[in-house]
């Protein structure tokens, strides 16, 4: 009788003692999906982000069906590991990613589960924000450097002087003319600008040749296009303000 308890008491502790994790999956560019766990699956309706709760086991099966049947199915193995060792009561985050056509699981965080709810659900949905934030800022910084512009997309309503201000205290903090260039490209391509306010970008170039270029850089992007002709206030040479006259007359010529 006293061994029966003794291993109803022990199967009772050891599954108190077992991993108890979540694991959250989001898709790197937002794409809806099913998550399956260990051939389980975990939610009804396709989502971009998905967690799977109190897993019992260090390493799980994890396929990500698409909804979008266009995009490939991806299977993967999850690691809920802390320094190489069991543990319980964390939620690890990982996303999908796509690089050279091979897709894998990135691992993200490791967070301690709330034991209020609706503070964990707040928690874990400020975690991959920051996240994405962060990997947005590491794609623009890429394609700035790169010179991958976004293409002119419709202006209507230009931007406020002090976002303005800060982006000209940037352009004058920095010394080298072409990084300067490449920061007031991917400014201007990303923000509607009037044209008067293009000119004070131009005020904070040394060469007459950088001013040119940004001056026919912004024309596509700026709100007032038919007040373009004023930029040719900001060069100092008339061979400049020459070079600015014909390419507006490009533009507007049918």
């Amino acid at each position: 009788m006293f061994a029966r308890i003794f291993l109803v008491i022990s199967f009772c502790i050891t599954g108190l003692l077992k991993a108890q994790n979540n694991l959250i999956i989001l898709s790197e560019n937002g794409e809806p999906f099913y998550l399956y766990v260990n051939e389980h699956k975990i939610n009804d309706s396709a989502q971009s982000i998905v967690k799977a709760s109190k897993i019992s086991k260090d390493t799980c099966h994890v396929k990500v069906a698409y909804a979008d049947k266009k995009l490939t199915d991806f299977n993967a193995t999850a690691y809920l590991f802390q320094y190489g060792n069991s543990c319980k009561n964390l939620e690890f985050t990982y996303t999908v990613q796509t690089v050279k056509g091979k897709t894998n699981l990135k691992f993200i965080s490791t967070n301690l589960i709330s034991e209020d709810t609706s503070g964990k659900q707040k928690h874990a949905a400020a975690r991959v924000s920051d996240f994405l934030t962060l990997q947005q800022k590491e794609k623009d910084d890429k394609n700035r450097l790169l010179e991958n512009y976004p293409p002119p997309a419709p202006c209507l309503k230009a931007i406020g002087d002090s976002l303005l201000e800060k982006q000209l205290k940037y352009l004058q903090d920095n010394h080298i003319e072409l990084n300067r260039v490449k920061d007031a490209k991917w400014f201007i391509s990303n923000h509607c600008m009037s044209v008067d306010q293009l000119i004070r970008v131009l005020g904070f170039f040394d060469y007459e040749d950088s001013k040119v270029k940004l001056a026919e850089f912004g024309y596509d992007y700026v709100t007032d296009k038919e007040a373009f002709l004023n930029t040719l206030n900001a060069c100092k040479y008339k061979t400049e303000k020459e070079e600015l006259k014909k390419f507006y007359a490009k533009k507007t010529t049918p």
